[in-house]
Parts: structure tokens; sequence; C-alpha cells
């Protein structure tokens, strides 16, 4: 696994945090961003200058996304297909992406580091960044993708939307990297 900075991450993951940003407004978890980042001693001001000067760097060239991602990083390894990194604004997560050899990028999510051996409660009860969309699966099975999103979505990258049935109840679960978001029932 080749060696990143730490510097780096934490940019790399505020760029992450910002792109939640609709999202977690919508959910009216807009203070939960807001006290992530001040964990941090930053403001949403200086996150979204964070976010747009990341943004301008991976956003140039799909094809070469993945190799973007590393030199942004600053692996060492020009030839590595895979990179796993531990959190720093969500210490019990990993940071997994992978490529393909001609640079693009594969797949980019968070996953539990170790999973929680704690009993998972009601869909809508769970708490936001506590649980990956695996964990989330083995729980809910079986869970049918609605709608996706890639990295290069322009308001909700690496966004994942997923049905399914809970306590006879129709409901849908929400993802962005990897992390879920939040849960409702359906009201279709």
């Amino acid at each position: 696994m080749p060696a990143v900075s730490l510097t780096a991450i934490i940019d790399f993951e505020i760029f992450v945090l910002m792109t939640m940003k609709l999202r977690l407004s919508m959910a009216d978890k807009k203070d939960r961003l807001e006290a992530k980042l001040a964990d941090h001693d930053l403001s949403v001001a200086d996150a979204e200058r964070v976010y747009e000067r990341i943004s301008d760097v991976l956003n140039t060239d799909k094809s070469s996304c993945f190799s973007t991602m590393k030199s942004l990083l600053g692996t060492s390894d020009p030839d590595c297909t895979s990179l796993t990194y531990r959190s720093v604004l969500w210490p019990e997560f990993n940071f997994q992406a992978t490529g393909n050899q001609d640079g693009s990028l594969k797949s980019a999510h968070y996953r539990h580091a170790v999973p929680p051996t704690q009993k998972i409660g009601p869909p809508a009860e769970i708490q936001l960044w506590s649980i990956d969309v695996s964990e989330f699966a083995q729980h809910f099975q079986p869970l049918t993708l609605r709608y996706k999103t890639d990295l290069f979505d322009k308001f909700l990258p690496q966004y994942e939307e997923y049905e399914f049935s809970w306590a006879g109840e129709r409901y849908g679960a929400r993802f962005i990297w990897g992390f879920f978001v939040s849960s409702s029932q359906s009201w279709e």
C-alpha cells in the first residue's frame, strides 16, 4: 500500500464532505457537516475553497481520474491500482479507491475499518456516517439499487439510493461515498 500525505488526506476528505453538502441540507443534517468542519477548525467558507481547489484537480480528465487522485494524495507508486488509507475525518473508516490500468477510476468509497459489533436498529434511526453500504445490505437485504451517480456528478457525486423492505414496509436508504446518510419509509 503506497504512503499517503496526511495534509492531502484532510484536503481530500474536506472535498468529500463538501460533496455531501446538498444532500445533508436536504436531510436537515447541515449542522452535522458544520460540526465535522469545526472539529478541524474550519468554517464552511474554508471548506468551500478546499472543495473548489480539489474539484478543479479531479474533474479535469475522467479517463485519468485515478492517476490524478493518486497524485493528489501524494502516493509514491505510480503503478499501484488500489489505494487505501485510514480516514482522518471519519477515523473508524478506511477510504478505498481502485483504478484501471489506463488510469481511470473503477471505484471510490469508505468502508468500516473494523465493522461494529453492536446491533443495528430500525433503518430510520441509524446515525449519519455510522455504517457503510455493505454492512447496511447485510442487515436489510435484499437492497434494490434505484439510483446511482458517479464521481463526476455535478450535484451528488458517488451517491447511491436503495429500496428495501423492513417490518412489512417499503423504505429507501441513501449513501454518499459508501457512507450511510439517511433512511426513511417510502411514501410512494
